[in-house]
């Protein structure tokens, strides 16, 4: 996919989109809106990623996109639960699930990107039935969970982070959202945390009203031990 491009050069090639319009109609079960925020605090990314969901779009019905520009609808992003000022904002089937992108998902970034729409739309997150019971224990104890992975374009490993993440919460819809952050668009977030190397897991807990870092995760994390390090980090452990 290319991200350096004039105004009329499509972003996905032929021979790609030919090769995910056959996966998107072998793969998709149901509908997924994927919402995609604007806006001129950072133009340039915004007419791309707004471009990207379109194509996507056109290459299956069952990709149901939505742009919604923030600096005309503010009070509704605000309402979505996201900054408008961290546009391009991506909400994978926020009807369902709480999985979003903070920054444009280019480079390898781009695979993680619509797998995650294929899994949101299989309505099943492809984990193992043991991760999905040790996520589970989550809901048991009543903890909320956010998984923030620190991510750039050009990190061949980033994508699997945080698909990963995308699957915990898909998986776990009511304890778990997971929240893909571009660190070079939003340098600002990924200095104020110390982020050095990516990709970089943050798990947070909702407690007392907000949300209260207590795990730090650097690098892919197998399946399993990122399960287990999420409960316990919930736990205070």
């Amino acid at each position: 996919m290319n991200q350096h491009r004039d105004a009329h050069e499509r972003i996905i090639d032929e021979k790609t989109a030919s090769d995910l319009r056959e996966r998107l109609e072998a793969e998709m079960k149901e509908p997924v809106t994927v919402v995609v925020i604007v806006g001129s605090s950072n133009a340039q990314y915004s007419t791309w990623t707004a471009q990207l969901i379109r194509e996507l779009s056109e290459l299956s019905k069952k990709i149901l996109a939505r742009i919604v520009d923030a600096d005309l609808e503010p009070d509704e992003v605000e309402d979505m639960g996201v900054d408008p000022k961290r546009t391009p904002i991506i909400l994978v089937g926020p009807e369902r699930v709480s999985v979003r992108y903070l920054g444009a998902p280019s480079g390898y970034e781009a695979w993680g990107f619509v797998e995650t729409i294929i899994q949101v739309s299989k309505r099943e997150s492809g984990l193992s039935a043991d991760t999905v019971e040790t996520l589970g224990k989550l809901v048991e104890l009543g903890k909320r969970v956010k998984l923030q992975v620190f991510v750039t374009p050009s990190c061949p490993y980033c994508p699997h982070q945080s698909l990963l993440a995308n699957r915990f919460a898909i998986a776990v819809p009511e304890a778990i959202e997971a929240e893909t952050v571009e660190a070079w668009e939003n340098p600002d977030m990924a200095d104020a945390l110390g982020v050095t190397a990516v990709p970089d897991t943050r798990v947070y807990v909702w407690e007392d009203g907000k949300w209260v870092p207590k795990g730090r995760l650097i690098g892919v994390q197998p399946e399993e031990k990122f399960a287990v390090e999420v409960v316990m980090s919930a736990l205070g452990e």
